[in-house]
């Protein structure tokens, strides 16, 4: 994972060419968002109430956007921009 910007509340940083942002409310909840190359989001949304810190936001957007799964769904591949030699999702 790399990191463009970060900070107490806020992490901007990209993982296998997905751009991630992670925000922290106040409340201590966590919004991520998750944009594949194309441009689709793969990850919008509160993450779940038990995740408290940033480095489990952080595990959530890679395991909720499939970043690290090999079997991942088809429209999940072609929306993070991932193709095949024959250009079809791989």
């Amino acid at each position: 994972m790399r990191i463009i910007t970060k900070s107490r509340g806020h992490f901007h940083g990209t993982h296998k060419g997905a751009t991630i942002i992670i925000d922290r409310d106040p409340d201590g909840t966590f919004y991520i968002i998750v944009t594949g190359k194309s441009g689709g989001h793969l990850y919008d949304g509160w993450a779940p109430h038990h995740i408290r810190t940033m480095l489990e936001a952080k595990r959530e957007a890679v395991r909720g956007a499939c970043l690290d799964d090999p079997w991942r769904p088809q429209a999940a591949r072609a929306a993070a921009g991932i193709v095949t030699a024959r250009g079809d999702a791989a």
